[in-house]
């Protein structure tokens, strides 16, 4: 069942342990719980993280993409009652044939997708993608397992 209601930034801190300045999803736009997510992120110049990557011309860090693409797993998780829904998280396991295509720079939309591809036991196989203006900038696989 895909939720359409967009979920908040309150709805995504009840699921997922991350905050500022280190949550990297603004709002959930799509959900299949436990099966797919698709969250926005607005990356903003005035985000620390460009004073010093790189002043002169400011480039989501790769990881920083890959960490949008673990917490939106995490709701899509959580949005099941699995990945810890007992009172723990969904940890980073691996990261599996992670590609990035194209740079992210401030100003930008981020729309990060997760698919659930399989799970074994309390690990689960992630697919994620993100996107900016509808060109897929970062594409690969995650292994997350219920902390």
């Amino acid at each position: 069942m895909t939720t359409h209601k967009a979920l908040g930034r309150s709805e995504i801190e009840a699921m997922i342990p991350h905050r500022a300045p280190f949550l990297w999803i603004d709002r959930v736009e799509e959900l299949e719980p436990g099966e797919r997510c698709v969250a926005v992120k607005l990356i903003d110049q005035a985000d620390p993280i460009f004073a010093g990557h790189f002043p002169a011309k400011a480039i989501l860090p790769g990881v920083l993409l890959i960490e949008a693409v673990a917490q939106t797993a995490g709701v899509m998780l959580r949005s099941a009652g699995s990945q810890g829904a007992a009172g723990g998280i969904a940890l980073l396991a691996a990261v599996n044939r992670f590609k990035f295509l194209k740079p992210v720079t401030p100003g930008q939309e981020l729309r990060i997708e997760t698919k659930k591809l399989t799970e074994a036991g309390k690990l689960a196989y992630i697919g994620g993608t993100v996107w900016v203006d509808g060109e897929m900038v970062a594409s690969g696989e995650l292994s997350v397992v219920a902390g």
